[in-house]
Parts: structure tokens; C-alpha cells; sequence
């Protein structure tokens, strides 16, 4: 068979399992289809309108205005792009080397090749579908900015197929790269270098910062799009696809097949350098995945995830009140955690870029010895905080009950109830993130010059939305569990995942809502001195988020505690 052939063999496979999962979700679902089907088109509806808007405003502006947009049309795109090659490597790694299903696959009569291919494919459809959806309300308000017909959308879509399959690529040939060459001591240079480069950046940012400050137009307009210029780099395929946009937008249709030809065959291109190289590496990189031996642990790396009666264990024993048991289980959260870079990366990276925003905030430009200032960046820093929250507990906290797979058995075994088990998960997931985001929130509120009684009522808030938004995951998981899948990013594309997106959301708007009610005074007028908060009303905002917080939070936890206290629950193994 040929590698097309067998490529297309596998993929037809998969589309009729994919098929018959859908039949029977619409058919045992159909009010959980409803409700994710009306809300998407509801997103659908403020996206556009929204961003509509927005862009109307940018354009009307006199002189800058069709140079801003444009240059937005190209970061976004930028971001898109790089946001699709993370994703994409996430999801392809875990069907490429972490699967179960690949053991017996490597096996079969079928070229490596072939394999990879559809892996890559198959990657692409679970991380595109959201890229897909959220792009396609933020073009059509482009074709309305730029007064276009029909034909725009018939132009832009496949410019950003082409994309899609560009990344998906991409991110295989780096995964395999990665797999073969990566050693352990390339992690100490290469955060050393990191940290140069960020130090290295910081007089840049500075003089940003005089410019902004300065009041010269021109001058701050040069500089900001100068940061920006590299997002613009003519062998960029975000680039290509930006420029399609520009063109489509003002009828230059030839303009518009040139880049779509362009985009077309670069993505046949890296098809086929997908294919050379997982004929040359798959195999090697395969090989050296299965055959890796854990090292050996050193006594001082193995003191604090030991369970023995050691004294620090005992120590910290104490100290959180668990029980041996207890305190077993949460060193195997903390090993397992430990051991998935995708998951510690990804957070790192997400509290790592939350803390530089947080130290910068007064360096954003505005005159933050406006109080009305004050108040808007300190509101949209606390949205920004929670948004980043709940992409975190929906991506690896809701799946963590499923993640026990099959094995569930064995902890039903333990002398832990099951009940007993998401509690302690519950309570290491949220404390440790509650900690950290009260950190983020203290260190902007100090950045900002913001009072004690500000700073604390801001900590307050986001120490319960984070127990909200993390009860609200881990319920729903185990309320919606999957343990016949081991990719996370196959269970939260489901249904569960979905709904959990959609009630994360909601929660945040409701205490977001209830939060600005105490600082509504100084928005609805530019106060040129502080106003004086109530600390009633302050205390009645928290309370209306604790009642939110139950809600969202403690009710579905109830349902979850209730469900997996029930043998029947074993069931879906």
C-alpha cells in the first residue's frame, strides 16, 4: 500500500468511530447539545459585534487608522500561528508517543510514515475546530470593516486552511527534532539564555516606556510599531495569510490567488517533508521513548515526594493534618505533575508571562494618577488573572479524574473512598493555585500604588474564584468522566470539557459583574482625586461571590462528592 492509501485507510477508520461517538452523544445528549450549540452561537453574535466595533473605531481614526489595522490583522494572525504550532505538538505528542494504542500500532503492517501523517492530520482536526470558530465571526467584521462582498470569505478561507495544515507540520517535525536530540543538560543553558534575553530586553523596555510617556504621537506610534515588525517577516505564512486578508478586503482578487497558491504549496510541502521525516526519525524516536529508563533518584530529590517515615514526611504530615493514606495520594499528584513537562511547561509559562504583565503594569503608558485609570487596569487585571485561571483548570483539571483511566479500580481499592480522593484533589489543585494567584494579584495591586484595603479586597476575590473555578472543573470531570481516552486534550474536546468552558465563563462574567459594583462610582465619573470605598458595600460584593462561588462551585462539587461515593460509579470503566 501506498502511503496515501494507508493514510486514508486510517483515516476513514477513525471517521467512523468519530461518527458513531456523535450519533450516540446527540442521541444521549441532546439538551448538552443544545446548551453548547446555542452558546457558541451566542459567542458568535459578541465576537462580531465586538470586534465590529472596534474595528470601526480604529479605522476612523485620522491618519493611523488603516495602519493600525492593518498591523492588528498581522499580529493576530502572528499569535494565531504560533499559538496553533504549540497546540498542535501538544496533542500530536500525546498520540505519538504517550498513546496506548500506539503499541499495537507500531506493530501493524503500516509504514511509519503513514502513521505520523494521520497523527498529524488527526492532531490538526482536535486543535484547529477552536481556531476555526473563534476566527470566523473576527472575519467577518473584517469584511464588514473593509465593506467587502461575498467572495472575501471564498478568498480568506483557505488561506487559513493552508495555515492550519502549515502548523500542524511544523509542529511534527519539531516534536520529532525534540524527541531525538533533547538531553537533559540542554535545560540549564537554555534557561540561562532565556534569562539574558530577558534581561537584555529590559532597557528596550524602558525606553519604550519614556517614548509613550513623552506625548509624541508620531514618535509613540514609531515605537510601538516597531516591536511589531516581526510579525510582518515576508517568509512568515502568517504573513501570507494577513496579506490575503488586506487583499481580499480591498478587491484585489489576483493579489488574492497569488497567496492562496503560495499557501497551498507550501502546506503540500510540508506534508511531504512530514513524511521524509518521520521515514528517517519516527522509528529512532519511538525507540528511544520506550527503551528510556528512569534515572536514579538521589535521597535529597526523593525527601519530598517520599512517603516513608522520614522526618520531613512526617513533618509535613503534621502540618497539613493527612493521614499516611492521604498523604500518599498527594505525593502522587505531585509526582505525576512533575513528571508531564506538557502540563508544568504550559503553566509555567502562563504564571511566568502573568507575573511580567503584573511588574509592568505601570509602565503601560496611561496616567495612573487618574483614579478612573486606576480602576479600569486594576478590574481588567483581576479579568485577565481569572480568564488565564480557567483556561488552566479547564485544560488540566477537569480531565484529571478521567486521566486515571482504568486504573480507577485501584484507588477504589485503597483505604480511600473515592470521595475521599477528589477531596484531596480539590484541595492541593486549589490551594496551590489560589496561592499563586494571590501573589499575581499582590504584585500588581503594589504596581499600581493601589491601598491596602484595594489590594486585600482584590486578593479576596480572586482567592475565591480560584477554589470557584477549580471545584467547577474537577466536579464536572468527575461527574463527566472519560477513562477510555489518555490525550486531556481529547477529553476536554468533549462535551464536558465544552460545558465546563461555557459555565467557567459565565462564573467569571457573574463575580466580575458583582466585583465592579463597589468601584462603579469611579467609573461613572473621571475623578481627579480618590474616591472613598464603602466597606460595606466592598463586604457585600464578597458575599454575593460566595454565594456565586456556591453555585458554581459548591453545588456541582455536592453532586460529584454524592456520585462517586456510589459503587456504581465504577461502571464506566
Amino acid at each position: 500500500m501506498t502511503t496515501a492509501s494507508t493514510t486514508s485507510l486510517l483515516a476513514r477508520t477513525h471517521g467512523r468511530m468519530l461518527r458513531h461517538k456523535i450519533r450516540q452523544g446527540v442521541r444521549e445528549n441532546r439538551l448538552l447539545g443544545a446548551t453548547v450549540g446555542g452558546f457558541l452561537g451566542l459567542y458568535s453574535l459578541a465576537a462580531y459585534l465586538l470586534v465590529g466595533r472596534g474595528l470601526d473605531f480604529i479605522m476612523k481614526l485620522p491618519l493611523v487608522g488603516p495602519l493600525l489595522t492593518e498591523r492588528l490583522v498581522f499580529l493576530l494572525f502572528f499569535f494565531f500561528f504560533v499559538m496553533l504550532i504549540v497546540s498542535n505538538a501538544t496533542i500530536t505528542g500525546m498520540s505519538l508517543f504517550r498513546r496506548k494504542d500506539m503499541e499495537w500500532q507500531i506493530a501493524l503492517p503500516l509504514e511509519p510514515r503513514s502513521l505520523v501523517l494521520w497523527k498529524t492530520l488527526e492532531g490538526m482536526l482536535l486543535a484547529s475546530w477552536g481556531l476555526m470558530l473563534l476566527s470566523t465571526p473576527i472575519l467577518l467584521a473584517l469584511a464588514q470593516s473593509y465593506k467587502a462582498d461575498a467572495r472575501f470569505m471564498l478568498a480568506v478561507v483557505p488561506a487559513l486552511l493552508a495555515l492550519v495544515t502549515i502548523a500542524a507540520n511544523v509542529s511534527t517535525w519539531l516534536l520529532i527534532a525534540l524527541v531525538l536530540w533533547a538531553r537533559r543538560w540542554m535545560w540549564k543553558p537554555l534557561v540561562l539564555l532565556l534569562a539574558v534575553l530577558l534581561i537584555q530586553t529590559l532597557p528596550v523596555w524602558r525606553t519604550s516606556v519614556d517614548t509613550l510617556n513623552s506625548g509624541d504621537l508620531s514618535a509613540s506610534l514609531n515605537q510601538i510599531l516597531k516591536h511589531t515588525e516581526i510579525c510582518m517577516h515576508p517568509l512568515l505564512p502568517s504573513s501570507w495569510v494577513a496579506e490575503t486578508i488586506q487583499a481580499a478586503g480591498r478587491g484585489i482578487y489576483a493579489r488574492t490567488g497569488f497567496y492562496n497558491l503560495v499557501l497551498l504549496a507550501n502546506a503540500l510541502m510540508s506534508i511531504l517533508i512530514t513524511t521524509r521525516v518521520a521515514s528517517a526519525g519516527y522509528y529512532p524516536a519511538w525507540n528511544r521513548v520506550m527503551s528510556a529508563a528512569p534515572g536514579v533518584v538521589s535521597k535529597r530529590k526523593a525527601t519530598f515526594t517520599s512517603t516513608g517515615p522520614g522526618r520531613f514526611s512526617l513533618w509535613m504530615r503534621r502540618m497539613l493534618g493527612l493521614d499516611r493514606p492521604s498523604y500518599a495520594l498527594l505525593v502522587k499528584e505531585v509526582r505525576t505533575f512533575w513528571r508531564e513537562p506538557v502540563q508544568w511547561g504550559q503553566t509555567a509559562i502562563v504564571f511566568g508571562l502573568l507575573l511580567i504583565y503584573s511588574m509592568n503594569l505601570r509602565k503601560m503608558g496611561y496616567d495612573l494618577q487618574n483614579p478612573f485609570w486606576i480602576t479600569v487596569i486594576s478590574h481588567l487585571n483581576l479579568l485577565v488573572c481569572c480568564l488565564a485561571l480557567s483556561t488552566l483548570t479547564t485544560r488540566f483539571i477537569y480531565p484529571q479524574f478521567s486521566l486515571e483511566g482504568q486504573r480507577l479500580w485501584i484507588l477504589g481499592l485503597s483505604p480511600l473512598p473515592l470521595h475521599r480522593v477528589l477531596a484531596l484533589k480539590l484541595r492541593l489543585s486549589a490551594s496551590v493555585l489560589s496561592i499563586i494567584m494571590v501573589v499575581l494579584v499582590i504584585t500588581s495591586g503594589v504596581s499600581l500604588g493601589l491601598p491596602g484595603q484595594r489590594i486585600l479586597f482584590f486578593s479576596a476575590s480572586i482567592f475565591l474564584m480560584s477554589y470557584g473555578l477549580t471545584s467547577l472543573a474537577l466536579s464536572l470531570g468527575a461527574l463527566v468522566p472519560n477513562f477510555r481516552e489518555s490525550n486531556p486534550a481529547r477529553i476536554v474536546s468533549g462535551f464536558g470539557g465544552t460545558v465546563c468552558l461555557i459555565a467557567s465563563f459565565v462564573y467569571i462574567v457573574g463575580g466580575m459583574t458583582l466585583l465592579l459594583i463597589p468601584s462603579w462610582q469611579n467609573l461613572r465619573q473621571d475623578a481627579v482625586t480618590l474616591l472613598q470605598y464603602d466597606n460595606r458595600i466592598e463586604l457585600a460584593a464578597l458575599v454575593g461571590l460566595c454565594l456565586l462561588t456556591t453555585l458554581f462551585g459548591g453545588i456541582p462539587y455536592f453532586f460529584a462528592k454524592k456520585q462517586t461515593k456510589n459503587l456504581e460509579y465504577l461502571r464506566y470503566l
